[in-house]
């Protein structure tokens, strides 16, 4: 392996940067979308936890510490208690289980309206991304209806993705369960090794997920399955630089999330926690649209290295195959 096979993931980003002055008006107004939508949602999902958590202390509360207030003076001792200690305390259980319920139901609507947007916006991104590497520029009008006719084809290979995504995570969590039942430093140190191998493995897997995600968008009628496996072929001889991709960009979402935790300390309100994630947010959502545009970049160099050239006409892409021909003997 020489040094270039090993840095050539940085001619990847460089040419992503280059990206971005071109079609440069509609990459803003994507980014400015995505964040405004990831910011409202994540808004909205902070402060009703934030109602939710105070109800919930409260309840808590108030079973361990009545409030006097709500006891009757008047009320004759011979007279039946409607209010019993075990109804009050049914009554509260009862709410308590409606607010998990409530609880469950919009951290489930925040994951769902993130990954709707995140589909949006990575198609969107590819498919602007794609015409700026071609050198060819596209309209707004003419981007919203790629959107639409793509858009189904993302949603389904992101749908295998999140599939294949916790099957691995169960597998792992199935294989590093018994390590952590036996408290010992022995099975600690294996269960800490088989983390690092997973992640490893994880982020060679994500290569080809990621990948796929730029296949659907970009390739009419290939999604799903097909998606994953046209995606693990022609990233051949290029994983290198799709697992240096991943292990930059995760370690810029750590580095943001860590130094932001070392600055916010056990200090600040929380309000001020809520705002100080959603600076995290923001930094992380710019960095997944220039993630999005380093392996539209990637797919390029990889279907030319497969002797194939990507000539983008309308909403139609056609795929020039070597001009050589075999030689009939």
């Amino acid at each position: 392996m020489d040094i270039y096979e090993f840095f050539g993931f940085l001619v990847i980003l460089k040419e992503s940067f280059k990206l971005l002055p071109k079609n440069g008006k509609l990459m803003a107004l994507i980014v400015v979308l995505s964040l405004v939508l990831y910011s409202i949602s994540f808004l909205l999902l902070s402060f009703s936890l934030k109602s939710l958590f105070l109800d919930v202390f409260v309840i808590i509360k108030n079973s361990f510490m009545p409030d006097p207030r709500s006891v009757d003076p008047d009320q004759s001792p011979f007279t039946p208690d409607t209010t019993s200690p075990l109804t009050q305390l049914l009554g509260q259980v009862d709410r308590l289980r409606e607010d998990f319920a409530l609880l469950l139901t919009v951290q489930m609507a925040f994951y769902i309206a993130s990954f709707i947007f995140s589909i949006f916006s990575t198609t969107a991104t590819v498919l602007v991304s794609a015409m700026s590497y071609k050198n060819q520029t596209i309209s707004l009008k003419d981007l919203c209806s790629r959107i639409v006719k793509t858009c189904k084809r993302v949603f389904l290979t992101g749908f295998y993705i999140k599939l294949h995504a916790i099957g691995y995570l169960f597998l792992f969590l199935s294989l590093v369960a018994p390590f952590l039942m036996s408290a010992n430093l022995a099975t600690i140190l294996a269960a800490l090794l088989l983390g690092i191998l997973a992640s490893v493995y994880y982020l060679y897997l994500a290569v080809v997920w990621n990948l796929a995600i730029v296949v659907s968008a970009l390739e009419e009628n290939c999604y799903g399955m097909e998606a994953l496996g046209k995606a693990a072929t022609i990233v051949k001889g290029k994983k290198l630089h799709g697992i240096m991709l991943n292990t930059c960009c995760n370690l810029l979402f750590l580095s943001v999330y860590l130094g932001y935790r070392r600055i916010q300390g056990n200090k600040g309100t929380f309000n001020s926690a809520i705002y100080g994630n959603l600076i995290v947010l923001i930094i992380s959502s710019l960095g997944k649209i220039l993630w999005d545009m380093a392996y539209t970049v990637l797919y390029f160099q990889c279907k030319k290295s497969h002797g194939e050239e990507i000539e983008l006409y309308g909403s139609i892409e056609y795929t020039k195959l070597p001009t050589t021909q075999p030689v009939n003997k």
